[in-house]
């Protein structure tokens, strides 16, 4: 799929591919009051040339974020956090009486803090490419999965298996004072790529 696009297309589509990513980056900083930065763009266009996989975590737990898209362009996004890097952040934004509690109403306010960085995040990319390629695309209510690290890989494959045809992008953000790595994973149907075509 990727593949089928001419230089000038490619080029079109990895600078908007960068500059939602850029955008997702400055919201994650205002959130996390902390500076964050692009690490790693991986693209994939087939199962044939599959993602980087997520790696083994010895069964740690890991936090899957996702957002659906919806309107004229149909996608998903997943912003992945490892367990150590959820208590990271939590640490860093969260009042230490809010973190040691595990009452009903204190979890659901964390896991609303976890959902609102990656609404945010999604809002920003989503933003980025409804404006350049002019079409209607909304997010819906992000949802939060917690699994564990050895099934990653076959939720993503799951995922986008409900896609005819799929374009994927993982974006790795670091950020250096929190120590995190968090993995950002944009699934798309083909229709990307005929949309990308259209501005050439």
């Amino acid at each position: 799929m990727l593949d089928k696009l001419n230089e000038n297309e490619l080029e079109i589509a990895s600078k908007l591919v960068f500059d939602g990513l850029s955008m997702a980056k400055k919201s994650m900083e205002q959130i996390l009051q902390s500076p964050i930065s692009i690490e790693k763009i991986d693209y994939s266009s087939s199962v044939d040339v599959p993602l980087p996989k997520f790696e083994d975590l010895d069964g740690q737990s890991v936090h899957v974020i996702k957002t659906k898209l919806i309107g004229e362009l149909k996608g998903t996004s997943h912003l992945i956090f490892r367990e150590d890097e959820v208590a990271k952040v939590f640490k860093a934004c969260l009042p230490a009486k809010l973190i040691d509690s595990d009452t009903p109403e204190s979890r659901m306010m964390k896991i609303g803090f976890l959902t609102e960085i990656d609404n945010m995040m999604a809002a920003a990319v989503i933003t980025e490419f409804s404006n350049f390629l002019g079409l209607e695309i909304y997010g819906h209510v992000p949802s939060l999965n917690v699994v564990k690290s050895t099934e990653v890989n076959s939720y993503l494959e799951k995922e986008a298996g409900e896609f005819d045809a799929i374009i994927r992008f993982k974006a790795i953000f670091h950020g250096v004072e929190l120590d995190i790595s968090p993995d950002f994973v944009w699934i798309f149907q083909e229709e990307f790529v005929d949309k990308i075509r259209d501005l050439v």
